[in-house]
């Protein structure tokens, strides 16, 4: 899942997780869960809101989008009987700040908000 955070200056920046993790159907965990955590990077300006996007197409563009996107891609889900637990274990390191990717940000001397150095990887195991 993709999940826009706004900036107080109006900026938005983007972060990739797993979905369907907090809550089957409603949103609103995953986007609180990222908000709370969001200010753990340099995005540039304090985070005032998030939400889940409706696909992954508004987040095309971030810096480091298709690496998240494979690095996600990469990872095995277990189905059966090992669902509940691998669930589980996502939601907990979510819940610490893990489990989730984005770009580092700062400002430049012209005042630019830049993308720097390379994608932060929260994953566990």
């Amino acid at each position: 899942m993709a999940v826009e955070v706004r900036l107080e200056n109006q900026e938005r920046r983007y972060f990739m997780t797993w979905g369907r993790i907090q809550h089957a159907v409603d949103p609103r965990p995953l986007a609180e869960l990222i908000l709370r955590h969001a200010s753990m990077f340099g995005l540039g300006g304090q985070p005032t809101a998030a939400e889940v996007c409706p696909t992954l197409q508004a987040a095309r563009d971030a810096p480091y989008f298709f690496e998240a996107l494979i690095s996600f891609g990469r990872q095995t889900i277990p189905d059966g009987p090992d669902y509940a637990s691998w669930r589980a274990g996502r939601a907990e390191a979510m819940a610490r700040g893990e489990e989730r990717r984005s770009s580092t940000w700062v400002k430049d001397q012209a005042g630019q908000t830049r993308p720097i150095g390379k994608l932060h990887d929260t994953t566990v195991g």
